[in-house]
């Protein structure tokens, strides 16, 4: 075990030799790509015509909220993260406190999406029971997700408290409730939950919502998280 740690703390040492390289990492695919797929999809969809308001905002603007907040989310977390993880620029100012303060108002605000959902109701196509049931099925394994979080895995954990707390290096990957299916379930099925807003509600701009915020979480996986946990947790 202190050889396996030893190893572990060796190759993270190798990794972070560099470290303003390693705080920009595959950035340029993540927030790069993530930017393509902002421009992409807002050309896929013609809101100038549809006049539905909520609270005085547009559908138009809303959408553009809505892809708009996983970016700064994403980047928000990438620069907190990757600074911990390198010159431990976090717990020297803010503190994880108000690290996670700001990932959860990100967090939570990326549900204004809904209020796209009926500014925009029916857009592509007028939904009914089939389209109903189809979102029902396809919600429960994004709430089954949320629980598992919720009840095994911890929501403080899933903000990341593994870059700032060095107990949770040596605390075991989750595989109770469905991470026993899939280590990656806030991927495959947390970040897929739009979708079943875009089936029920047959909305076309919800869809592009869906499509940026999926590919876009998995950007976010493979080129900030997970070569994050080659440092924090060595071949583990």
């Amino acid at each position: 075990m202190v050889m396996g740690n030893r190893v572990k703390n060796f190759c993270g040492k190798i990794l972070m030799e560099n470290k303003l390289d390693f705080f920009f990492k595959h950035q340029i695919w993540h927030l790069g790509g993530t930017i393509i797929l902002f421009y992409i999809g807002a050309q896929l969809v013609d809101l100038k015509s549809n006049t539905n308001t909520f609270i005085g905002i547009s559908s138009l603007g809303w959408f553009m909220i809505a892809m708009s907040i996983p970016i700064i989310h994403q980047a928000y977390v990438w620069v907190c993260w990757r600074s911990e993880l390198c010159w431990k620029t976090i717990s020297k100012t803010i503190g994880f406190k108000a690290y996670a303060i700001i990932f959860f108002i990100l967090g939570l605000s990326r549900f204004s999406a809904i209020v796209l959902c009926f500014v925009d109701y029916g857009s592509l196509y007028n939904p009914g029971w089939l389209a109903w049931t189809l979102a029902l099925i396809l919600f429960i394994p994004g709430a089954y997700t949320m629980y598992s979080v919720r009840k095994y895995f911890g929501f403080l954990r899933a903000t990341g408290i593994d870059h700032f707390e060095p107990k949770y290096k040596d605390i075991p990957f989750e595989r109770r409730g469905i991470f026993k299916w899939t280590p990656n379930a806030m991927y495959v099925f947390g970040i897929g939950i739009p979708f079943t807003f875009a089936v029920a509600t047959g909305s076309q701009s919800m869809f592009v919502i869906a499509i940026y915020t999926y590919i876009s979480g998995w950007l976010h996986y493979f080129c900030t998280e997970k070569e994050d946990f080659k440092i924090i947790y060595g071949n583990k």
